[in-house]
Parts: structure tokens; C-alpha cells; sequence
């Protein structure tokens, strides 16, 4: 990874981020992506890269803009964020999206909020602001702290779910329409119910390719609803 230096105005004028980081980073988001097995484990290395990457480069280049590389193409200046943020920021709302279904998404800007917030203080307590002579210090501030924002958001409602011991309350809900989502790469299943527990309205939950073809229209299946580690409510099918 690239980074700018900023006691010179030329964008291509770089030093090079940790190729080890980098690597370690890709590696470890694609398997969490592809194949998140054992999926506790992988999610919490995942989750620790940022923190861990922020700490270190603060002690090696304590200046916010080298996360930021910038690069000019054909006549524009390309803009790259370090991979130890944008990477798994990506990668943990992906999964978490398709992997876990929430009940209130106010819960989630609320509790995410105070996460964002966290990783902000991190992010001063490591590095210091862009000089104001640096003609991209607005670019650079909104690459990084909107990543940061992403990366908080989607980490925190992984740590709700993932880490949650709740004893789950189980509801029952007759399935009214089956229905599969294509997208370019993948299948997503699933099953409209009808209104269940604190759901006062017909919903789309989704399964397994496996629970989808072993459920026909008019079944019944049970829902587990768990409290969440953060106290944001969240629900399976069984």
C-alpha cells in the first residue's frame, strides 16, 4: 500500500505500507467472504485487523493522510484507502447482512453510534490531522472517517450477533410464498411469513438452501428470537 508524504506536494511521491499488512488483510477477508469457518474465530480476527492496523501505523507513521495513497491517472488523482480498514469494513457488513436478520434498525444506528464513536477516538489517539497545506485533506478526512463509520456499523451489530449467549424466544409462523433471489454469483432463499411475535406485518426471512427446499407453502417453522450481546433484538428460522 501506497502512502502520501506530505512534506512534498507531488501525489507521486509515496512510501510503502507493510506488504505483510496488506497481504494478511486480503487473506484473511476473502476466507472470512468465501468460506467464514469456524465462523467466531474468523470473525474476530477479521474485526481486530483495523484496530490492529491503526495502532501500528500510528507508532510508524503517526500522520492521519499516509493511510490515504494518491496516485494520478490520466491527468486525476486516484484516491486508495489503507486495505487494514476499507477491506474489512466491507466484508463484515456483507456477511452480517446476509447472515443475520435484525428487528429494529434504529437499535442499530443507536448502539452504532457509540462504536463509531470509539474507533473515532482510536483513530485521534493514533494519528495526527492532515497539515493544512495539503491540498486533499478533505478527500483524505472523508475516505477515512466514512470508512471508519462502515467498519463501526457493521462491527457492531456482528459483535450483537456473533458473540450472543441469549436463551432465544421461539415464535411460530405460517409460511404464505417461497421465493429465490438471484444475484450474479449466488442464491438467497426465501420464505414470506406471516405476521409472528413482535412482527406485526408479513416478512421475508432467509434460509438455507436446504431448510428452503424442505419447507412448503402453508408449514409452519419455528423463529428464534435472541436479545443480542448489545441488547439489539435479532431472529433465525429454525
Amino acid at each position: 500500500m501506497m502512502a502520501l508524504n506530505e512534506n512534498r506536494a507531488a501525489p507521486s511521491l509515496t512510501f510503502h505500507e507493510p506488504d505483510w499488512l496488506e497481504w494478511l488483510t486480503t487473506v484473511l477477508c476473502t476466507w472470512f467472504w468465501i468460506y467464514p469457518h469456524p465462523y467466531k474465530l474468523v470473525f474476530t480476527i477479521v474485526l481486530t485487523l483495523p484496530v490492529f492496523g491503526l495502532i501500528y501505523s500510528g507508532l510508524s507513521r503517526p500522520s492521519l493522510a499516509s493511510l490515504v495513497s494518491i496516485s494520478e491517472q490520466d491527468g486525476k488523482n486516484k484516491y486508495d484507502l489503507a486495505d487494514f480498514i476499507e477491506f474489512p469494513g466491507i466484508v463484515i457488513l456483507l456477511r452480517v447482512v446476509l447472515d443475520f436478520e435484525y428487528e429494529s434498525l434504529y437499535s442499530i444506528l443507536k448502539v452504532g453510534a457509540i462504536g463509531f464513536i470509539i474507533s473515532l477516538i482510536l483513530l485521534g489517539a493514533t494519528h495526527k490531522l492532515v497539515e493544512k497545506s495539503n491540498k486533499n485533506k478533505w478527500i483524505i478526512y472523508l475516505s477515512v472517517v466514512g470508512n471508519i463509520a462502515l467498519y463501526s456499523y457493521a462491527a457492531t451489530y456482528g459483535i450483537n450477533c456473533v458473540y450472543d449467549t441469549s436463551k432465544p424466544k421461539v415464535y411460530h409462523a405460517k409460511v404464505i410464498r417461497k421465493s429465490i433471489s438471484h444475484g450474479r454469483n449466488y442464491l438467497i432463499h426465501y420464505l414470506r411469513v406471516e405476521p409472528w411475535g413482535p412482527n406485526r406485518e408479513t416478512e421475508d426471512i432467509r434460509v438455507s438452501a436446504t431448510q428452503y427446499n424442505a419447507t412448503d407453502t402453508g408449514h409452519t417453522i419455528s423463529i428464534d428470537l435472541k436479545e443480542g450481546l448489545l441488547g439489539i433484538p435479532w431472529y433465525y428460522a429454525e
